[in-house]
């Protein structure tokens, strides 16, 4: 934790950093806390966030007892606040959470390669970089600030840029699955020419297996979140701030807008465009493209709309 940010904090630190966010304080600016809990086992000497509204929100900021509380517009009425605790209000009471946590409990990023790492020698690594037990770097190059944890494996040709975090146990850059069938019915493999390049600021995490691509390259634009156990087929697009979440699968040369959000176990077809802003849903089956700011659901995946009223019309022949 950086020398500047050591506990205990105080709520005027808080008030500070949240800026604009703060529609009102109720207590003392200098009470101070020690760590970040969750509201329902909160003490005193943590913060905390109320997410809920009105009185059923109101009532749950009252009952704790933690030393400041992060919540909505309160209507402070008979009922007084607990004594105890400075109550800060704000627009969005969790992103303002959020902020308040990765601002004061951030451990810094570490440095350093680990004397179990492997690397290949013409590898370029920043030296303000991680690199973590077991890792294997092949001829790559490794940002500022970024972190490559335990077991992960980096194949010849990647590049990854500044504060990228991989968590334990991905592969980046290993063939895609690329064959032609040959006339007496072998599978004949397509070389892999490309490579894989992450942008900055982009976080990807444990066992997760990005493929390098064919001819070209397959992108993780700056910013985008990856979770476990995602994979990422080669020549695939990944756009900016873009999100794609556990146990999906990304078919090759799929292109995905910026800050589109792909949900837990979705299935895109190859070469399937899905627009900016978009959404999959949860485990939805994508074969065709979905266009910006388009939310589709289902398998086969359809517009929201249609997806509800055949829900509807299914649920009345059933009745029936």
């Amino acid at each position: 934790m950086p020398a500047s940010h050591l506990p205990p904090f105080t709520a005027s630190q808080v008030i500070a950093l949240l800026g604009d966010a703060v529609h009102a304080v109720h207590g003392r600016t200098d009470a101070t806390f020690l760590r970040a809990e969750r509201l329902d086992v909160a003490g005193p000497d943590a913060i905390t966030f109320c997410k809920l509204a009105g009185p059923a929100g109101q009532a749950r900021v009252i009952a704790s007892s933690a030393a400041v509380i992060l919540c909505g517009q309160l209507e402070v009425g008979a009922n007084p606040l607990a004594a105890t605790a400075t109550v800060i209000e704000t627009r969005d009471p969790r992103k303002a959470f959020v902020k308040i946590v990765s601002a004061l409990f951030s451990p810094p990023r570490r440095q350093g390669i680990h004397p179990t790492a492997v690397i290949d020698p013409e590898a370029v690594i920043d030296p303000t970089a991680y690199i973590g037990p077991h890792a294997v770097i092949g001829r790559c190059t490794v940002g500022a600030g970024t972190e490559i944890h335990a077991n992960v494996t980096l194949y010849d040709n990647t590049q990854v840029g500044n504060n990228v975090t991989i968590h334990a146990g991905t592969a980046i850059g290993a063939d895609g699955f690329g064959y032609e069938r040959t006339a007496d019915g072998h599978m004949e493999k397509f070389i892999h020419l490309g490579g894989v390049i992450i942008e900055d600021d982009v976080e990807i995490g444990s066992n997760t297996s990005v493929d390098k691509g064919t001819l070209g390259n397959t992108l993780i634009r700056r910013g985008a979140k990856i979770d476990n156990q995602v994979h990422i087929a080669h020549n695939c697009d990944i756009g900016e701030d873009a999100v794609v979440i556990a146990q999906s699968m990304i078919g090759g040369s799929v292109r995905i807008g910026d800050r589109a959000w792909i949900a837990p176990s979705v299935v895109i077809m190859n070469g399937i465009s899905i627009g900016t802003d978009a959404m999959c849903g949860l485990g939805a089956i994508v074969t065709k493209t979905v266009m910006d700011k388009e939310t589709v659901i289902g398998n086969p995946a359809r517009p929201l709309a249609e997806a509800k009223a055949l829900m509807t019309a299914q649920k009345k022949l059933l009745q029936e």
